[in-house]
């Protein structure tokens, strides 16, 4: 299925497109919708079909709020509406999980444009984006803490906790990825047991250190893994109580086991 940024659709591709898209395919709407938007593929540029199509797709798909709220937010069509594109990336999130939602929403709010500034707003938005530091989240996260927000201590618990699930998600998908590449290197056998890392965080530092705890059995293992591990880098930080600048966590990974 085609999406934004793609080159041009061939003509058999925009009659897939409208044919799946009069049957009621919601996802081909929304890509009829996207070529009437940019006048991409032959199809004339028609903001009001664009907008319609999103529109009918809107209320089962968050994509379709996605796309009319960044249309009120370039004024594609009218005039630029910040109020209304921060509207729609709010409902948009309330049946999807999209990232682009999230950052959108985020800089609205973390610029105070379509209503008030709301800083813990946007950095809840950023840390739940953020796939790895020196992304768009990630830099975002940054002004915020910079300016050192004053937060409740409800929102600092809040913010931890999206940050955890950030956290585990991009710990876990690492040491998927390290357990795939090294097993394609490592001879099976080669190891008795699990390496066990762990992986400590400090303050102001997107660079973890990284741990032996629990060795596999084989130093060459073991050194493989953590060398591996020691290329991620952490994509936010809690917020750590006073006197405390560090924090850590511990995986597994089954490297040269039978």
């Amino acid at each position: 299925m085609l999406s934004e940024g793609e080159k041009s659709p061939t003509a058999d591709q925009v009659q897939f497109i409208r044919q799946a898209s009069d049957n009621g395919n919601v996802r081909c709407k929304t890509a009829l919708g996207g070529l009437y938007e940019s006048g991409r593929g032959g199809v004339p540029q028609d903001f009001p079909k664009a907008r319609s199509l999103y529109e009918s797709v809107a209320a089962v798909d968050g994509v379709g709020y996605e796309r009319l709220a960044r249309m009120a937010e370039e004024g594609h069509g009218q005039v630029r509406n910040d109020v209304e594109a921060r509207r729609l990336y709010q409902l948009a999130l309330t049946n999807s999980d999209s990232d682009k939602s999230k950052l959108a929403l985020a800089r609205l709010m973390e610029e105070g444009r379509g209503g008030p500034q709301d800083l813990f707003g946007a950095m809840m938005y950023y840390v739940e984006a953020s796939q790895h530091a020196g992304d768009v989240a990630w830099k975002g996260l940054q002004r915020i803490r910079a300016q050192r927000p004053v937060l409740t201590a409800e929102q600092v618990q809040r913010y931890n906790e999206a940050w955890g699930d950030t956290s585990r998600k991009s710990l876990n998908r690492t040491a998927l990825d390290i357990e795939i590449a090294l097993n394609k290197q490592i001879k099976r056998g080669s190891a008795s047991k699990p390496v066990t890392l762990q992986v400590q965080g400090l303050s102001g530092s997107n660079v973890p250190k990284i741990l032996l705890i629990e060795s596999s059995g084989n130093a060459e293992v073991d050194q493989a893994v953590v060398t591996a591990f020691g290329q991620y880098r952490i994509p936010a930080e809690p917020l750590l109580p006073a006197g405390q600048d560090s924090w850590s966590s511990e995986r597994s990974l089954k490297v040269g086991l039978n």
